[in-house]
């Protein structure tokens, strides 16, 4: 049961909003979709657009090499630019990172740039929107 606790308190953590404590309660209100404006669903649209054509790129490739396959490298410098257009909320821009960078596995140039672009807890929420639901 404390697990549970736990459990609820984490996700009810996971929309930016600060719980004291989590009850089923609580946790059912605390869960709301963001609200993300018509700016920020396009870089979306055209984030994942951009990882979808990177798995693509990289379906044939067997080996890990440091610049990728051809193209590769390009696209991923469109996807930054297209991430960073609008300013979204961590969650969301972590989420789509990490699509990328597990799209970018076997280019070493992609996942070490894709890896700097990553939100550290140092700086969580200063260059990027805050989380889902905070205010």
């Amino acid at each position: 049961m404390a697990s549970g606790v736990v459990a609820l308190a984490l996700v009810a953590a996971g929309c930016g909003e600060s719980h004291h404590a989590a009850t089923p309660t609580t946790v059912a209100s605390a869960l709301r979709p963001c609200k993300l404006t018509a700016a920020q669903r396009h870089t979306i649209a055209l984030a994942l657009t951009d990882i979808r054509r990177l798995r693509r790129i990289q379906e044939p490739v067997q080996h890990f090499t440091d610049r990728g396959a051809p193209g590769q490298e390009r696209l991923t410098g469109k996807f930054m630019l297209d991430l960073g257009s609008t300013q979204l909320p961590v969650n969301e821009f972590s989420r789509l990172l990490h699509l990328a960078k597990t799209a970018t596995s076997l280019c070493g140039d992609c996942g070490k740039g894709l890896e700097s672009e990553e939100p550290v807890l140092g700086n969580r929420g200063l260059s990027h929107g805050a989380s889902c639901g905070s205010s």
